[in-house]
């Protein structure tokens, strides 16, 4: 057996866990945020491959890459979860967002910059809609075989929140975690 084959046998399960061959912290690394950036502005985004309110990019982005978020949001789909460790994990992603949106805005400027995305202002002066620019992105860069598991993910949540894309902050917090009891706070 191979070294690499122990090491990532022996690695844990969880989010992002075919990129955790590369030893690092999928969460922290700002590549990767900004790849899970781009691929929920494709995949998520609807034909215009925009999402008004660049708030829910980073809570959007905590689910792509983890599908046993998905498979929480599947399994109580009209109930309040019941499980503490189901609970525990959602609330997780709730806090992991919030303390990454500094991070994402941030990201969100620097491929508008480089001519990725493009930022629409709106009404509230706070709130910008994001639109991916799809000629500057690398042919089949998004459709290369490493983000099947987000590729699924996204069909899941799409499936199981309609109309993403143009939903509300408010509204999102509240069909991804206020209505399946988890308690959340808007910052």
């Amino acid at each position: 057996m191979l070294d690499s084959e122990k090491l990532s046998g022996d690695l844990p399960r969880g989010p992002h866990k075919n990129k955790r061959p590369l030893f690092f912290i999928s969460g922290e690394d700002f590549y990767f945020l900004a790849y899970s950036i781009l691929l929920a502005l494709e995949l998520l985004g609807g034909s215009a491959r925009r999402i008004r309110d660049h708030r829910k990019i980073a809570y959007l982005v905590q689910f792509l890459g983890d599908s046993h978020l998905v498979d929480i949001l599947e399994r109580t789909q009209n109930s309040k979860i019941v499980n503490a460790v189901d609970r525990e994990l959602l609330f997780s992603s709730y806090t992991t967002a919030e303390l990454h949106k500094r991070e994402v805005f941030k990201i969100i400027f620097s491929l508008e910059r480089k001519g990725f995305l493009q930022m629409l202002r709106t009404q509230n002066l706070e709130v910008l809609d994001i639109s991916l620019v799809a000629e500057k992105i690398p042919k089949d860069f998004l459709k290369d075989a490493s983000f099947h598991e987000e590729r699924d993910n996204a069909e899941k949540l799409k499936r199981l929140v309609p109309r993403l894309s143009i939903l509300s902050f408010d509204g999102l917090l509240e069909r991804l975690y206020m209505d399946r009891g988890v308690r959340v706070w808007v910052s």
